[in-house]
């Protein structure tokens, strides 16, 4: 699991104690903490903190919006006549802020993943939406609205949906849970071809992180180190006027990312400021974040590998997981949200 720093703790009694003390934590949260294993010769503070009750109301509020420009709300980076073409307000319902907010990019033709998320893994109180870019006919744009209405969870915003347009997707999953979610402890992005285990992503994040949320967290799979890709063979072909390094700064494969929500406004001002550029993984968790001195911190082993996936499916245990590996199949995820269901169901009988 992560290696816990929380604000407040109370310091140790003597070295030798908090010596101690550090070995034991990172014995028990070996596998996402940045400790070694057990030839390792040095620790290495993680770069997130988590907070306590007793002072986490008197730390600087994470969305000081003043600092945003006027005309913010109806601007997304170079587009300067922004709105919410379709929008939803779950975060105002009468529970009170949610622990986890989840935004979904999905394609606007994309209805029967969105179904299944429903569905599986998607259902119960977890606050769920849909981000989608604008369609080019009137037939499209009808059967969204019809969507929209059955479950109040899309929100689509006026650009236009397509792959070099993604970066406007997740910079808007900032900004709709700046204005709309401030009061969301983590937020949650990811793709709809991705499986989550949400009931242990909930406990993970109230057990394991902090249920008063962290300061300065982006956990995700990071990459920190990637060739610029030059190549008119590949889909990910950036020139040289798009991007002029060879390589990419560190940054997070972009089917699953969980921010803080300090992060949230902190990348979301930067993308405001910065030039597009249309590969998001790269530019929101990479550019943007090392601008805002921010790093990344790996799930490790928190996520499903296919091996592990035949294992679950076979009736092994392998441990906990929050996540299936993307690209997944709407049976797959189906399939996945019955096993963890049952093994759910299992350790309920058991104990």
């Amino acid at each position: 699991m992560l290696e816990k720093r929380r604000y407040g703790a109370a310091l140790p009694a003597s070295p030798l104690l908090a010596a101690a003390l550090t070995a034991a934590v990172c014995l028990s949260l070996w596998r996402l903490s940045s400790c070694p294993g057990p030839r390792g010769a040095r620790l290495v503070a993680p770069s997130y903190l988590l907070l306590l009750p007793g002072n986490a109301s008197s730390l600087p509020p994470p969305y000081p919006m003043h600092k945003l420009a006027p005309d913010d709300l109806t601007t997304l980076i170079d587009v300067k006549d922004f709105s919410f073409q379709l929008n939803n307000f779950p975060c105002n319902a009468s529970e009170g802020p949610p622990l986890l907010l989840v935004l979904v990019h999905s394609a606007p033709g994309n209805a029967d993943k969105r179904r299944a998320i429903r569905e599986t893994w998607g259902r119960g109180a977890l606050r769920v939406l849909f981000l989608l870019g604008a369609v080019q006919s009137a037939q499209a744009q009808r059967a969204l609205e019809e969507e929209n209405r059955l479950h109040r969870d899309l929100v689509q915003g006026r650009f236009v949906d397509s792959y070099r347009n993604m970066t406007y997707k997740h910079v808007m999953a900032l900004k709709w849970t700046a204005y709309f979610c401030p009061g969301a402890r983590y937020l949650l992005k990811t793709d709809d071809d991705v499986f989550v285990n949400s009931p242990a992503l909930l406990e993970f994040l109230s057990q394991e992180l902090s249920p008063w949320g962290a300061r300065r967290l982006i956990l995700c799979e990071p990459y920190s180190f990637a060739y610029v890709k030059r190549s008119f063979r590949s889909k990910w072909r950036v020139s040289p006027l798009e991007y002029p390094g060879r390589t990419y700064p560190a940054y997070c494969s972009g089917w699953a990312v969980l921010y803080s929500p300090d992060v949230v406004f902190l990348l979301y001002r930067e993308a405001q400021r910065a030039e597009y550029f249309w590969i998001d993984d790269v530019h929101v968790t990479g550019t943007l974040a090392a601008r805002a001195n921010l790093t990344q911190t790996p799930l490790g082993s928190l996520v499903l590998s296919p091996a592990q996936l035949d294992a679950l499916s076979e009736g092994s245990e392998v441990g906990t997981f929050l996540f299936g590996s993307p690209n997944l199949s709407l049976d797959e995820i189906q399939r996945l949200w019955r096993l963890v269901q049952e093994r759910r169901r299992t350790s309920v009988s058991a104990s």
